[in-house]
């Protein structure tokens, strides 16, 4: 139900207020600036769409209808209207959780620099959030949304979290014996080649 406002205007309106632009806005939500522009375009959306929207930008669907009433005619920022510095969230979890840097950035499949990079980013998109959100173990609104039922619910589970940082450590381990396992097998090979051809040289002598 659009409450008789123009869904796609207001969105661009907190767009604008909140300085996102509608290309970074594109990328958070994972399609192309001319699908950005189409739904900035439509009069009404989808609940479902609606709520991805607001938990994109931090917001919640209550703070998108009544924008213009508290921005406007209070002269406030709506609740919650500031902007969640998605890297320093990324610093914050990292350090409450006392998480090994190394490892996490394997996780999210990049270097610690480019990891880094991340931490002075302001808004990651849609790729980034979903990879530290998995990499973390959260939910992605529980990684918007600090204090959430979800954020909390997650963090309730440090203990996992030790755990799997251990069964990556001991994998990691594993994975190294393997190799080793396999470089000595190979030198054995090649050290039984070559004691079969000092034998066949050695007979080839007395013969």
């Amino acid at each position: 139900m659009s409450r008789l406002i123009h869904m796609g205007q207001r969105l661009k309106q907190i767009l604008k207020q909140r300085k996102i632009k509608i290309v970074d806005f594109a990328d958070m939500a994972g399609f192309t600036n001319q699908i950005a522009h189409y739904h900035l375009r439509k009069s009404d959306m989808k609940r479902s769409t609606l709520e991805k929207f607001c938990e994109i930008i931090s917001i919640s669907p209550d703070d998108f209808y009544e924008w213009n009433s508290v921005s406007i005619v209070n002269g406030e920022k709506p609740p919650g209207s500031a902007v969640l510095h998605h890297g320093h969230r990324l610093m914050e979890l990292i350090s409450e959780r006392g998480l090994n840097k190394t490892r996490l950035a394997k996780r999210l499949g990049m270097s610690r620099r480019t990891m880094y990079n991340l931490f002075d980013k302001e808004l990651f998109g849609s790729e980034e959030l979903d990879k530290v959100s998995r990499a973390l173990e959260i939910s992605s609104t529980g990684f918007l949304h600090p204090g959430s039922m979800e954020d909390t619910r997650i963090a309730d589970s440090d203990e996992m979290l030790a755990l799997r940082e251990k069964y990556y450590k001991l994998l990691e381990e594993h994975n190294l014996l393997l190799k080793t396992h396999s470089s000595l097998k190979e030198a054995l090979e090649q050290a039984k080649k070559e004691n079969l051809q000092l034998r066949k040289l050695a007979r080839s002598k007395k013969g």
